[in-house]
């Protein structure tokens, strides 16, 4: 037997079998509708900026709005409790870009295409929490093999996954960035909601 024959059926015989993976076509409306969802946070604050700059230049001079509206924001940049709490929806914002990201990257996907949704994302004590509710054909396992995945993408040094005690569609991820014993307790919207989801698996 010739070396390239030798060589061709060893080849062949280390092939392993693997699938291809299909995304649907979806229309443009729909893409377009996606990504306004996606990116309400920015487009919120984006339309609050106009809205703030076109009610003070009807009210005075361009350079006068300028200078009031640059003043507001260094106040807020400035100024203590309003930093932190900029800093920590923009972490926010930011953690649920990186999830949706790592989702596409490691095919967190039903085999339609489609990624979980992620509800909303809130600063919490440790990191950030972010709701996520998952497609048919996903469960709570196959966001806990993406875990480590997500802590990477998102700069932390962990990530917990805690699926709802009823309602195993709802899952909770937390992105763990520090130890909540060492700082300040950050109040978050999300402490009213989170116990439903701690003691899942004793439920």
């Amino acid at each position: 037997m010739s070396t390239r024959v030798r060589s061709t059926r060893d080849r062949l015989i280390r092939t392993e079998p693997f699938e291809t993976f299909h995304r649907p076509q979806r229309s443009r409306p729909a893409r377009i509708l996606g990504l306004l969802i996606r990116l309400r946070a920015e487009l919120l604050v984006l339309a609050l900026a106009l809205t703030c700059w076109v009610w003070l230049v009807n009210r005075m001079p361009t350079w006068a709005a300028g200078t009031v509206l640059g003043a507001a924001v260094l106040v807020v940049l400035l100024w203590p409790g309003s930093r932190r709490y900029v800093l920590r929806r923009g972490w926010a914002v930011m953690t649920r870009h990186r999830i949706r990201t790592t989702f596409v990257e490691r095919r967190v996907m039903n085999y339609s295409g489609n990624v979980p949704l992620l509800l909303w994302a809130r600063p919490s004590a440790a990191g950030e929490q972010v709701l996520v509710l998952l497609r048919a054909g996903i469960d709570a396992h196959d966001l806990e093999l993406a875990a480590s995945f997500i802590a990477v993408s998102c700069v932390a040094s962990d990530v917990r996954i805690t699926p709802h005690r009823r309602l195993s569609a709802f899952v909770l991820i937390e992105v763990i960035r520090r130890d909540p014993l060492t700082g300040p307790a950050v109040v978050s919207p999300l402490t009213r909601v989170a116990p439903a989801f701690h003691g899942a698996g004793h439920a």
